[in-house]
């Protein structure tokens, strides 16, 4: 994995908007407002002809909506959506938020995140996070394992996956009774690439459940099948 900084065109390219021609901000301006439009379905002749990485998420009950990748650095993968809010993801797990009402602000131990690794999926991973609203410096447990294989179909492509679950124990974080402190969150790698493909989340009690489908990650293996587009 490149451990440069780079910048898709879409997004943190803004910043330097005097440099940029016309057709470079007809191109921003276009793919703005479809991050914004909820009623978007991408075909992966769109995903492929975009000059960012898309994703689909789903937060909670809303209705889908798209974030476009903006910026890596090393593992750290930064996603934005139409509204400006910011994921965060390395190695499949949200670490950090910006934009939403209860932002995950830091997240401790991200050497030891389970899908980082090579070979054999670590069991456990502990690590502390801040929370807005909720809490800093809070010791969350989770345990993992492999929940068998399926295969799922995006866009009308079928893909083999690994389904990945794990088990979160969030702590008590008021006076009171504390309730939703255990939950699961769902990973899905491509079974022979290993690359992650889709995942449902969430990071905090107080927040929404993200179902995240990595769409050029699937595109560029429709690709690598000889799926014509």
């Amino acid at each position: 994995m490149k451990s440069n900084c780079w910048l898709a065109l879409f997004g943190a390219a803004v910043l330097f908007l005097s440099g940029c021609s016309t057709t470079t901000l007809a191109y921003y301006n276009t793919f703005r407002q479809a991050l914004k439009d909820r009623t978007v379905k991408y075909t992966p002749e769109q995903v492929a002809a975009s000059k960012a990485d898309i994703m689909q998420i789903e937060a909670g009950d809303r209705s889908t909506s798209s974030l476009a990748l903006t910026y890596i650095d090393g593992d750290k993968y930064r996603w934005v959506s139409g509204d400006k809010v910011i994921f965060t993801i390395e190695h499949g797990v949200i670490v950090k938020t910006e934009g939403l009402q209860h932002d995950l602000y830091y997240t401790t131990n991200l050497q030891h995140i389970p899908l980082a690794a090579n070979d054999t999926l670590p069991y456990s991973w502990k690590r502390k996070v801040d929370v807005d609203g909720v809490g800093f410096g809070l010791t969350v447990d989770s345990s993992w394992r492999i929940g068998g294989e399926e295969t799922h179909e995006y866009m009308g492509f079928s893909v083999p996956l690994i389904k990945v679950v794990e088990t979160v124990k969030f702590p008590e974080y008021t006076p009171f009774i504390d309730t939703g402190l255990e939950w699961e969150n769902i990973y899905f790698l491509h079974k022979t690439t290993k690359q992650l493909i889709a995942s449902q989340q969430k990071f905090s009690p107080e927040g929404d459940r993200y179902d995240m489908v990595y769409l050029s990650r699937i595109v560029r293996e429709m690709k690598a099948q000889g799926v014509a587009l």
